[in-house]
């Protein structure tokens, strides 16, 4: 069930993300699992397609193609608010002038600085007018509740025009990301598994796909699955990119969407416990994402190994690197200041392991121990904030139990081999929050937690380890 790891370059890049989604066995554990988490969400979504804003002419005039705007939207099982939304324009125009007028981005990124990097500065209220068609918008649908978080400013800044007036056509199918952060990644991943989605959603693949996302941030250190994933033969472009390719020119679209609310991914929307197993979209973006780095020769799945070599990573939760706004800063080619973020220094961490060295010592003491299944251990004290991100993903592909505190690097897990095991770590109270709990079993892996007081009970820890190490089947590599 690793069909994507096998796809030659031109197949991964020309065939569609739908038609590739579909290779993976549906999601386990009955109910509401299927449609929740697997395939049948991304077919639910697509049958709930509906015109939003209808043609007005009928295209027998060359100067006036007929516009188009038609939606999906989903209302997502025990989520908050009227749906989650995609939204697909033919023949639009849209104008960046809010991104090349300078002013703007500038007073957002002063209110960002401001907060003390609180408030999102990503989200701009477009002027009216930066999205026009020439349709007529139905009523019932068209309304602010169905456009979730900044999806509302394209339809706040949305104008109903008879004359499009382009400056300049745009023929390749573009999709517009508004990411919601860009130094998180599990909030990144979000976004991620979002276009994953919205490609297999709408049938596309990623061949001549154009992504330009609209936030204010720099690329950041998860850029790498936006420029060599999610990148077909073309660039994807930051904000600052697209304000300067088209200034305030008119861009017309043939095709383009409006991504997903990065919060409405499948990933977020359950932080409670379920019984869904082996996720049909966990398990194919977690290879999307490994094949798309080019990978999937360094996999497990690739290779032949000892399989009683087993290796314990432990995620390393250290305040040891700059705060990432300062350390992706880049006030060449993106709208941050790095003049103003010069009170930046090292990023101090909530829920960092208090003993962390007597921790890595004790779990370097498994090294010598028996297991009943015959595992010979090696453990690896791997501090993620070093590694460049391509680094990070090989280190997880050849991982067998990740151990680690509550936190979004735990997202990792997804990318290790189908026998591994997670084993989170509970400390300064952070045991209600259980994405990483369903996350593993998604991806269809053991998962192993405990409450710890902190400083970490070394002994409770090494219980706890070793009952995963035990517990793997090392009947297979992988």
């Amino acid at each position: 069930d690793h069909d994507i790891l096998a796809y030659d370059d031109a197949a991964f890049r020309t065939e569609s993300a739908a038609a590739m989604l579909r290779r993976y066995k549906p999601t386990l554990g009955g109910g509401t699992c299927e449609r929740d988490f697997g395939n049948g969400l991304v077919d639910h979504w697509r049958k709930q397609k509906r015109t939003y804003c209808a043609p007005r002419s009928d295209g027998s005039n060359p100067a006036r193609p007929p516009s188009k705007i038609d939606c999906y939207l989903v209302k997502q099982t025990s989520h908050h608010g009227s749906g989650d939304n995609l939204c697909v324009g033919e023949n639009v125009r849209v104008s960046f002038a809010d991104l090349a007028d300078g002013k703007t981005p500038q007073a957002y990124f002063k209110r960002y600085v401001d907060s003390k990097h609180q408030q999102q500065h990503s989200k701009i209220a477009y002027r009216k007018g930066t999205l026009a068609a020439d349709c007529t918008t139905d009523k019932e649908v068209w309304q602010s509740k169905h456009f979730p978080g900044w999806n509302v400013n394209w339809f706040n800044a949305f104008e109903q025009t008879d004359d499009l007036q382009c400056d300049v056509w745009e023929e390749s199918p573009t999709l517009i990301v508004e990411r919601d952060t860009f130094a998180n990644f599990f909030h990144n991943s979000e976004d991620f598994v979002n276009t994953l989605i919205a490609l297999a959603i709408l049938e596309w693949s990623t061949d001549d796909l154009q992504l330009l996302f609209t936030d204010l941030y720099p690329k950041g250190p998860f850029w790498p699955i936006w420029s060599q994933v999610f990148k077909g033969r073309r660039e994807p472009l930051t904000a600052w990119d697209v304000a300067q390719k088209y200034g305030d020119k008119r861009v017309c679209f043939r095709k383009v969407g409006i991504a997903i609310l990065g919060a409405a991914s499948p990933i977020t929307v359950a932080s409670f416990n379920t019984k869904c197993k082996a996720s049909s979209i966990v398990r194919a973006y977690s290879d999307y994402v490994v094949r798309g780095l080019g990978f999937a020769p360094e996999s497990r799945y690739a290779s032949t190994r000892d399989p009683k070599r087993v290796v314990v990573t432990f995620m390393a939760r250290r305040s040891s690197g700059e705060w990432p706004e300062k350390r992706f800063c880049d006030s060449a080619r993106s709208f941050f200041d790095c003049a103003k973020l010069g009170h930046l220094g090292i990023r101090k961490l909530g829920r960092s392991v208090r003993n962390d060295g007597e921790v890595v010592r004790a779990l370097k003491s498994l090294e010598g121990r028996a297991f009943p299944n015959g595992a010979r251990v090696t453990v690896r004290d791997v501090d993620y904030s070093s590694l460049s991100f391509e680094d990070q993903i090989k280190t997880n592909l050849d991982t067998d139990v990740m151990v680690g505190p509550h936190g979004a690097g735990l997202m990792h897990n997804i990318f290790m081999p189908d026998r591994a095991a997670l084993v989170e770590l509970f400390i300064d109270g952070s045991s209600a929050n259980r994405h990483f709990h369903n996350l593993a079993n998604w991806q269809g892996r053991q998962y192993h937690s405990a409450s710890l007081a902190n400083p970490v009970p070394t002994g409770q820890l090494l219980s706890l380890v070793a009952a995963a190490i035990s517990a793997l089947d090392l009947s297979k590599p992988y």
